[in-house]
C-alpha cells in the first residue's frame, strides 16, 4: 500500500512551527523586564519601586519633604538609591521604612532633611556624601541596627537629635570640620565607648551623651575646653571611671572646666 508521506510531512512541519512559537513565547516572557512593584512621580522626580524592594529615585531637583508616595509601601522597601542630579532628601522621606538595610546617596545631594531615616531600625551603615554640610535634627533617630555612620569633611554641625537611641552604634567618626553638636546628639548610644571629639568642636549641647552608658573614652583634642550646653552633657555616664585624653597643656584647664573636670582620669593625648 503506499504511504501519504505528503500529509504526515506537512503535519510534522506544522508541528514544528507550533513548537518553535511556543519556545520563542516562553522566550520572549524571561527577557522581558518584570514589571514594577509601584512607580509615579513626586515633585519633578521620578520613582521605582521593583519587586525585589529596591526604590529608584530619579531626575534633578529638591526631593519634597514628607508624604512622599513611596511611604505607602514603606514596608517593601529594602533598599534605596538615589540617583545623580536629585540635590536633596527631603524631611522624613524615609521614615518607618523598617525593612531597608542600604541606601546610595550620591554627591548631587547637599541636603538631608529632618528625620530623612528615622525609625529606619534595619539600617546598619550610612555613608554620607562630601557634598552634604549638615546633619540635620533626628536625621538618624531610633536606627536601633545602625552601627556605623562614615561623615565627610564636610558636615559643620551635628544637629540635635541626630543619632538618638542608635543603640548599636559602635564607633563613629567626626571630622574636623563640625563645629557644633547639638542637644541630645548621641543619647542612648550605650555601646559605644570611644568617641573623638576634633579641634574644630566649639560647642556641645545639652544632653548630647546622656545615657552612653558604655563610654570608657573621650578624646577631646581642643586646646580649650568647649563650652558645653548643661551640666547634664554625660548624664547617666560614669564618668569618674572614664579616661579624659586632652592636649598635654591643657590638662589643668581641663581639671578646672565644668563637666570636664568630672572625668576620674585626666591625661595627656
Amino acid at each position: 500500500m503506499k504511504r501519504k508521506t505528503g500529509n504526515i510531512s506537512s503535519m510534522t512541519k506544522l508541528f514544528v512551527l507550533l513548537f518553535c512559537g511556543m519556545l520563542c513565547l516562553t522566550s520572549c516572557k524571561k527577557n522581558e523586564p518584570e514589571p514594577p512593584l509601584a512607580s509615579g512621580t513626586t515633585g519633578d522626580l521620578n520613582w521605582t519601586l521593583s519587586t525585589d524592594g529596591t526604590l529608584t529615585i530619579s531626575g534633578k531637583g529638591e526631593m519634597p519633604d514628607y508624604d512622599n508616595p513611596w511611604l505607602e509601601y514603606r514596608s517593601s522597601i529594602t533598599a534605596v538609591v538615589i540617583e545623580s542630579g536629585v540635590t536633596s532628601i527631603g524631611n522624613n522621606a524615609f521614615s518607618s521604612c523598617i525593612g531597608l538595610t542600604e541606601i546610595t546617596i550620591p554627591n548631587s545631594v547637599t541636603s538631608i532633611g529632618d528625620g530623612a531615616f528615622g525609625f529606619c531600625s534595619g539600617l546598619t551603615s550610612v555613608t554620607i556624601p562630601s557634598s552634604v554640610t549638615s546633619i540635620k535634627v533626628g536625621t538618624f533617630y531610633y536606627c536601633i541596627s545602625l552601627t556605623s555612620v562614615t561623615i565627610p569633611n564636610s558636615v559643620t554641625s551635628i544637629e540635635n537629635y541626630a543619632f538618638f537611641h542608635c543603640i548599636s552604634l559602635t564607633s563613629i567618626t567626626i571630622p574636623d570640620s563640625v563645629i557644633y553638636i547639638g542637644n541630645y546628639a548621641f543619647v542612648g548610644c550605650t555601646i559605644l565607648i570611644s568617641i573623638t571629639i576634633p579641634n574644630s568642636v566649639k560647642y556641645i549641647g545639652d544632653y548630647a551623651f546622656i545615657y552612653c552608658s558604655g563610654l570608657t573614652e573621650v578624646i577631646n583634642e581642643s586646646a580649650i575646653p568647649q563650652d558645653v550646653g548643661d551640666a547634664n552633657v554625660f548624664a547617666y555616664v560614669d564618668i569618674s571611671a572614664c579616661t579624659l585624653r586632652v592636649p598635654a597643656a591643657s590638662i589643668d584647664d581641663y581639671r578646672e572646666a565644668e563637666v570636664w573636670k568630672d572625668f576620674g582620669n585626666i591625661v595627656a593625648i
